[in-house]
């Protein structure tokens, strides 16, 4: 068994705990070679003497409908996947953790369609992030010239594995410019996402981000700092932005559930002083004392 001390050693799957490394899927399963299973992640945050799973139940809720929608039904309701995360976490060193449910089939299954008739298997493991996630570094970024996906192509309101060759090659392509992420345009010239997170900018004591159009994954992170920076006063518009709209940014910022909330320094060639912001200082403090409760 190959050992990594970030990834738990046990996995729920399908209602019981299991070794992780025995529940890997047939080299011929079509959720492997198709991109088809679906995914979603939240945070498990360990405070003091007890756990904090942020917004468990949007995570599962979505995760659910994902797999529905890309045929991978299966009976286990939300509350049985919630009871799972909390059987996994109790066989886990206790830490803030990273909780990665999935959906796929790992029985062989080589065509195209024809699977649906059969069981999706459901796992659930976990990611230790306390030895290598710096939520206060800041970060840097490029406009990718990798394009979004269209929705139009491959849904993207959900988790589908598939779709984050996308993801990949946006980051890919920007760590070896020198960056570590991309910000991708839509087809249209429209800022999206980054590789896998929501992008906000600051524009004197507002925020803005994209609207959620179909080209825009929902966030849930991105759903709570809108919450935060109405419930702190802070002005907060959806709105399309461009290229052109970069140029009088007073700070940018990219969220999602394992980055939290991260100050970009750079976009392209310009230095932003994010970081020191305060609209940016009052929403990581708004969201630490929701996560760290």
């Amino acid at each position: 068994m190959v050992k990594d001390n970030k990834y738990s050693a046990y996995a729920w799957c399908n209602g019981q705990i299991s070794n992780r490394e025995e529940l890997a899927p047939s080299v011929a399963s079509a959720s492997f070679h198709l991109g088809t299973s679906v995914f979603d992640g939240m945070m498990a945050y360990w405070n003091r003497d007890h756990y904090y799973i942020h917004h468990a139940e949007a995570h599962l809720v979505r995760f659910r409908e994902g797999a529905k929608r890309m045929g991978l039904s299966f009976s286990w309701s939300i509350e049985d996947m919630f009871a799972g995360v909390r059987d996994l976490l109790s066989h886990e060193p206790i830490g803030t953790k990273y909780v990665r449910p999935i959906a796929y089939r790992r029985a062989p299954e080589l065509w195209i369609t024809g699977s649906e008739d059969r069981p999706a298997d459901v796992s659930i493991f976990t990611v230790d992030t306390e030895a290598y996630r710096d939520i206060d570094a800041p970060i840097s970024c490029q406009i990718s010239p990798v394009e979004r996906i269209s929705s139009r192509s491959i849904p993207g309101q959900i988790k589908v594995s598939g779709a984050y060759v996308n993801s990949f090659l946006a980051r890919r392509t920007a760590e070896l410019a020198g960056f570590d992420d991309g910000i991708m345009l839509d087809r249209e010239g429209r800022l999206t996402e980054a590789s896998a997170a929501n992008v906000f900018v600051i524009i004197a004591d507002q925020i803005a981000t994209p609207p959620p159009n179909p080209d825009v994954f929902p966030g849930i992170t991105r759903k709570v700092v809108l919450e935060l920076a109405h419930a702190n006063g802070i002005d907060a518009k959806e709105m399309d932005l461009r290229r052109d709209d970069l140029a009088s940014i007073d700070g940018a910022f990219l969220c999602s559930t394992l980055m939290e909330i991260r100050g970009l320094s750079r976009l392209g060639e310009r230095t932003l002083a994010t970081l020191e912001h305060p609209v940016y200082k009052a929403l990581v403090e708004a969201f630490r004392s929701v996560t760290h409760q």
